[in-house]
């Protein structure tokens, strides 16, 4: 009899959104490109999911978006891919957690409400990515940070990867 796992309690230990990954499952012909690592039910995800889809059936899956563009591995098994090491973010990221994943937040867009937001975040191939997310769970001097930021980064769609270091 094995012990299951204790629920993962901190962004520390939760999957990082927009990690590159090695992909080495079935579909052998993406075993040589490199993949961004998002939650199943993401913008990225083709098709409409929601808390009734079909797709919980199949268990804990993952989307893959290639590097450089917007192609796609949906409903992808933990098994199937492996994750790179250390920290691949900017320092000054703001560490937020959406989906049960940690997601690497560079500011919010002008506008918004106080339950929303459109969140621009890191990814590792060095696009800075944007999704709309209710943020009723955010702190809200983290909000605030983010917000002061979206003036002055706004039109950001690219940043330097920094090199990596132990996260």
């Amino acid at each position: 009899m094995s012990i299951p796992p204790s629920p993962r309690t901190t962004a520390l230990e939760l999957p990082v959104a927009g990690t590159a990954v090695r992909y080495h499952g079935s579909l052998t012909e993406h075993h040589d490109g490199s993949f961004l690592l998002f939650p199943h039910y993401t913008v990225f995800s083709a098709g409409d999911h929601d808390d009734e889809d079909l797709c919980e059936s199949l268990g804990e899956r993952y989307t893959l978006v290639a590097f450089g563009s917007f192609d796609l591995l949906n409903h992808v098994r933990p098994a199937s891919f492996t994750a790179d090491e250390g920290a691949w973010w900017p320092e000054d990221a703001v560490t937020l957690t959406h989906r049960g994943f940690a997601f690497k937040v560079s500011h919010t867009l002008p506008g918004g409400s106080p339950q929303a937001r459109v969140v621009a975040y890191y990814a590792a191939d060095g696009r800075v990515l944007r999704e709309w997310w209710r943020t009723l769970s955010v702190d809200s001097d983290a909000i605030r940070t983010l917000d002061e930021r979206g003036p002055r980064r706004a039109d950001q769609k690219l940043y330097r990867v920094p090199d990596q270091r132990a996260s």
